[in-house]
C-alpha cells in the first residue's frame, strides 16, 4: 500500500470551533463569519451583520486576516449541468496520479456525491495556542443528503496536479510527492462527523503511519468534542443554513443547505508534522463510496492553495558605471508571493572583467572574482520584501563585470532558493579607465639670462587626457616656495574647471615670477580631481604632483 494506516482519532470531549482551540477560524457547521473580531474569520460574508469572510457571494478571494497565506473558493457547477471533474473508474487513492487518475464529464452523477463549491484556506495564526503553526482548513458543499457523506482531501505539494474532460477519459496530470496528507472522512446524514483520518503519502514501496506523531485518540471527530491537543478536527451542519453565494440543492430554496450538505475540516501541519509540514499547492475534494482507501472515488473539485511563498528577487548594482579605483555595492530585493516573513542570506558572486557587456554564458568559475566572491550576507527575518546590500567591491581591472545574487531561505515558510542570472539587467557594473595627468612641463626664464641674480620667470603647463566617459574637472595648480617673492598671473593658485569629453585632452598653464637666494625654492602642486556620471567625485591619475626646483646663485 502506498498510503500510512489511519490515524486514531479524539477521546475527550471539549468544546470548541477551532481546531486545537487556534482561535483563527469558526469550525461551527455553517459558512457565515459570526465574529465581529477580524478573527477567528470563516468562508462567507454575513449580510445580516455585515461582517466580512474570506470570499465574496461570487467567491472572489478578499482581504485575508493577520497571518493570512492564501485561500481559494471553487464553482464545481450546478447539479443541472454537465460536470467536467469526476473521476473515472479506477482512480484510486493509493495509486500515483498521472498514471492511474483519470477524469471524464457526467451528466448523471450520483445526488449525494455531486460537489457544488469547495473552498481551502490556510494561516499561520500571530497569537494563540497555535501560535506559528501552519494551519490548513477546507470546506465543501454537495447537491444532496441522501445518504452518508464520504470524503477526501488531498493537500498536495505539486501544484500541476489537474484534470478536466468535456469527452472521454483524460489522464490527470502531476504526481504525488512524499508527505502529501490526505484527509478521509465520514459524517451522518444528521451532520455528525463520524469518522476522520489522516494518511500521508510516502511512496510506492511502503507507508509510514502519522501515529508516530504521538497522535492518540479514538472516538469522534467532531469539532465539538475534539480535546484541545487535537491537530485536526471537522463539522457538517445539523441543520438548515445559507450560503453568501448563489446555490441550489436538491431539496431547499436558493441559497440554504439542508442538514449534512456542508463540511468543513480544519487541520495544524506544525501538530502533526512539526517543522516537517510540506508546501502544499494544490488541494482535491472528492466524494466517495467509504472512507476506504480502496474506495471509488466519485466526483472532485480542485484548487490553488499555497502554503509555502514563493519567492522573486531581483538587483541593482550602483553605482554604474565607475572609475577604476571606484567601487560599487550590489543591492538584493526579496519579495515573496505570501504575506510571509523574508528570512536567510543572500550570496553575492562577481565576475569579470569582460571586454563586452555580459551574457548569459559568461559567469563561469574560470572568471569569478575572488577572494571578494563568494559574498554572503544577511536578510531579514522580516515581513515582504526585504532587501541585502552586498560588501564594497572595488575592481583590480577596467571592463564589464556581472554581479549575480542567490537568496537562501533559512526554512520553506520563507520561501524558495532563487537567483539572479549572469548578465541580467542592473547586473553589470562597467569599471571606466579614468582622467590621467599625461604631460607636466616648466619653462625658466632668468632675468637678463643670468641666473645669478636669482629672479626669474617660470612658466607651467600640464595635460590632463580622458581615457573614459565625460567628466567635469575640478581642483587646483598652487604655485608656492621659500623663494622671497612669488607672483602668479591672476594669483598663486589657478582654479581647475571645465567639461573633459571622452578621448578629449585639457590643457593648463599658469606663469609665475619669483625673487630669491640661493637655497631657496620654487614648487608646483597639482591637485586634480574630476566628477563623474554619477556625479561622484574622484581623483585624476597621478595626482597630486608636485615639481620643486632649487634656486642657485653662483
Amino acid at each position: 500500500m502506498t498510503l500510512a494506516i489511519a490515524v486514531p482519532l479524539f477521546t475527550k470531549a471539549f468544546a470548541l470551533t477551532d481546531v486545537g482551540n487556534a482561535g483563527v477560524f469558526e469550525l461551527d457547521g455553517n459558512i457565515v463569519k459570526g465574529a465581529t473580531t477580524p478573527l477567528p474569520t470563516d468562508w462567507g460574508n454575513n449580510s445580516t451583520s455585515g461582517t466580512t469572510g474570506l470570499f465574496s457571494s461570487t467567491g472572489a478571494t478578499q482581504a485575508l486576516p493577520a497571518g493570512g497565506l492564501d485561500a481559494h473558493w471553487v464553482n464545481d457547477g450546478p447539479h443541472s449541468v454537465s460536470d467536467t471533474t469526476t473521476f473515472t473508474t479506477g482512480s484510486k487513492d493509493t495509486l500515483d496520479i498521472n498514471a492511474n487518475w483519470a477524469c471524464t464529464p457526467s451528466n448523471n452523477i450520483t445526488p449525494k456525491d455531486d460537489i457544488l463549491h469547495a473552498y481551502s484556506f490556510a494561516i499561520i495564526p500571530q497569537s494563540g495556542s497555535r501560535a506559528g503553526h501552519l494551519v490548513v482548513y477546507g470546506g465543501f458543499e454537495r447537491f444532496a443528503n441522501n445518504g452518508a457523506g464520504d470524503l477526501g482531501l488531498w493537500l498536495l505539494q505539486d501544484g500541476s496536479v489537474s484534470c478536466s474532460s468535456t469527452k472521454g477519459a483524460v489522464s490527470f496530470t502531476g504526481v504525488h510527492v512524499v508527505g502529501d496528507i490526505l484527509v478521509v472522512g465520514e459524517f451522518s446524514t444528521g451532520g455528525s462527523v463520524t469518522t476522520l483520518n489522516l494518511f500521508e503519502w510516502v511512496g510506492i514501496t511502503k507507508a509510514t503511519p502519522l501515529g508516530v506523531m504521538n497522535i492518540t485518540a479514538t472516538g469522534g471527530a467532531d469539532c465539538t468534542v475534539a480535546p484541545v491537543t487535537a491537530n485536526v478536527c471537522a463539522r457538517s451542519n445539523t441543520g438548515l443554513i445559507s450560503t453568501p453565494w448563489s446555490t441550489q440543492d436538491k431539496t431547499s430554496g436558493p441559497n440554504t443547505l439542508a442538514t449534512a450538505e456542508f463540511f468543513e475540516v480544519g487541520i495544524d501541519l506544525t501538530g502533526l508534522l512539526g517543522q516537517n509540514a510540506p508546501c502544499i499547492n494544490r488541494f482535491i475534494f472528492d466524494t466517495r463510496t467509504s472512507p476506504s482507501l480502496t474506495a471509488t472515488l466519485m466526483d472532485y473539485a480542485e484548487g490553488a492553495l499555497a502554503t509555502c511563498p514563493t519567492a522573486t528577487i531581483s538587483t541593482n548594482v550602483s553605482p554604474s558605471p565607475i572609475p577604476f579605483g571606484g567601487s560599487a555595492t550590489d543591492t538584493a530585493t526579496v519579495t515573496l508571493t505570501t504575506a510571509s516573513t523574508v528570512n536567510g542570506t543572500v550570496t553575492f558572486n562577481v565576475y569579470g572583467p569582460f571586454s563586452s557587456p555580459p551574457t548569459s554564458a559568461s559567469c563561469t568559475s574560470s572568471s569569478l572574482v575572488t577572494p571578494f566572491s563568494p559574498n554572503t550576507v544577511s536578510i531579514g527575518p522580516g515581513p515582504s520584501p526585504q532587501m541585502a546590500t552586498s560588501g564594497s567591491f572595488t575592481p583590480s581591472a577596467t571592463g564589464y563585470y556581472a554581479w549575480t545574487a542567490t537568496y537562501n531561505p533559512s526554512g520553506p515558510r520563507n520561501g524558495n532558493t532563487v537567483s539572479t542570472s549572469c548578465g541580467d539587467a542592473n547586473e553589470t557594473l562597467l569599471v571606466l579607465s579614468i582622467p590621467k595627468i599625461t604631460a607636466f612641463d616648466f619653462t625658466n626664464t632668468p632675468t637678463n639670462d643670468d641666473p645669478t641674480l636669482g629672479s626669474g620667470t617660470v612658466v607651467y603647463t600640464f595635460k590632463i587626457h580622458n581615457y573614459g566617459a565625460p567628466v567635469t574637472l575640478s581642483g587646483s595648480l598652487a604655485v608656492s616656495g621659500t623663494a622671497n617673492s612669488i607672483a602668479c598671473t591672476g594669483g598663486n593658485i589657478l582654479a581647475l574647471s571645465g567639461s573633459l569629453p571622452a578621448g578629449m585632452d585639457a590643457t593648463f598653464s599658469l606663469t609665475c615670477t619669483y625673487s630669491g637666494t640661493s637655497g631657496q625654492n620654487v614648487q608646483a602642486i597639482i591637485n586634480a580631481m574630476f566628477t563623474d556620471v554619477n556625479s561622484i567625485t574622484h581623483t585624476v591619475s597621478g595626482s597630486p604632483t608636485t615639481y620643486i626646483f632649487t634656486i642657485q646663485t653662483s
